[in-house]
């Protein structure tokens, strides 16, 4: 049975889509690089940095996404919250 395509439904799953496939090419590439016997070695070494780096950038897109959705949006209206009147003033010159 033939899986089904996948489609990303948003800019940032496209992202992270796309950020997975280049991992998975690397790691095809890492696993025919090793030599013979130490291909478990070396891919697992390879997805130690290459898969911390790929959550970290995940959160990273995920964080900004959601920033920029947020000022698209705008911030929620909320009352100016003004300092006292007498801190606003300047403070009263000395006469010598």
């Amino acid at each position: 049975m033939p899986e089904a395509p996948i489609i990303p439904q948003s800019p940032l799953q496209h992202q992270i889509v796309q950020m997975a496939l280049n991992l998975a090419g690397q790691l095809e590439a890492q696993a025919q690089q090793a030599p013979l016997g130490s291909v478990l070695d070396a891919c697992e070494s390879f997805l130690l940095d290459g898969g911390r780096q790929f959550l970290r950038d995940s959160l990273a897109a995920t964080l900004q996404s959601h920033i920029d959705g947020a000022e698209k949006k705008g911030a929620p209206l909320a009352p100016a919250h003004a300092d006292r009147p007498a801190a606003t003033r300047e403070p009263a010159r000395a006469n010598c």
